[in-house]
């Protein structure tokens, strides 16, 4: 997971939750709808506040979605993302596309493989009405993040998802992986976070993954990434054996983890280069 700063405006400051909701709720045509909806704006301001607070202390598995949300059905509700913020010519779509910008080189946070392609939100719209257009709740993700993680919801602590806005977990090596010898070799991607770590924050990380389904997107690329560099590593190793190969490993690793250390491409060199086998010739099929 790769962390990202909270959604802005065009000043550069953070998103103000009812502003959203009311510029979403202004091309509503039916009065009776109209009123309702910004009768229920208080009460979206509110709740936005209550998430930021419990986001921050990485306890938003404590909010109860609700519906109907004042005299504004869930379905209703849903509908201000749906049909006032996600079309193209609705007067919420550039705040749908800000949003969308907010990850570097349009790389999915939740994955850091994919490229974004919709918002996701991180509590689902459906069991929680009232941030249908929060933007806090409103992450970019790619289609594989949205597919896997669906309606999915925290019932404890230990199950939270990462938050891009709001955790940063990089400062210590999480995501690790292994070398599963064979022919062809893989990689089994996991969490292994230190143990001083709280339990907590050490079971987000693996139901980050469990939930995303990222080991299977992890070892997918990992076999490609191999297949490309296949010939480069079987060339050092004709070269100068299992050092040579190492070596190089280990100076592809240095800029890689400069970029993200957990990143899965950097879990799997580190993978390899701690693996003898590997080095030893075992990437060449037999």
């Amino acid at each position: 997971m790769r962390s990202l700063p909270r959604p802005t405006d065009e000043t550069l400051q953070a998103y103000d939750p009812g502003e959203v909701f009311e510029t979403c709720v202004s091309m509503v045509r039916d009065k009776d709808l109209k009123n309702r909806l910004r009768a229920t704006r208080p009460m979206v301001e509110s709740d936005a506040k209550d998430y930021f607070a419990k986001a921050r202390g990485a306890d938003l598995y404590q909010l109860v979605g609700y519906d109907p949300v004042g005299m504004v059905s869930g379905e209703e509700m849903v509908g201000v993302y749906t049909l006032r913020m996600v079309p193209k010519k609705s007067k919420g779509r550039p705040i749908y596309d800000r949003i969308m910008t907010t990850p570097a080189h349009s790389r999915c946070p939740m994955c850091g493989i994919g490229t974004v392609n919709t918002l996701d939100h991180y509590l689902p719209k459906t069991h929680y009405p009232v941030y249908a257009v929060a933007p806090d709740n409103l992450v970019a993700a790619c289609k594989w993040c949205q597919g896997e993680k669906s309606e999915y919801f925290p019932a404890n602590k230990a199950g939270q998802l990462l938050h891009p806005y709001f955790d940063d977990f990089d400062g210590e090596i999480w995501l690790v992986a292994e070398v599963i010898v064979g022919s062809p070799v893989a990689f089994r991607f996991f969490a292994a976070p230190p143990s001083h770590w709280s339990g907590d924050d050490q079971a987000r990380t693996a139901s980050h993954l469990k939930e995303l389904n990222l080991p299977t997107l992890f070892a997918s690329n990992a076999g490609s990434r191999l297949a490309e560099i296949r010939g480069r590593l079987t060339g050092l190793f004709k070269l100068g054996g299992k050092s040579v190969v190492r070596d190089h490993l280990k100076e592809e690793l240095v800029s890689i983890e400069a970029d993200h250390r957990n990143s899965w491409v950097a879990a799997m060199y580190r993978a390899a280069v701690a693996s003898d086998w590997f080095c030893d010739g075992g990437f060449i099929p037999t």
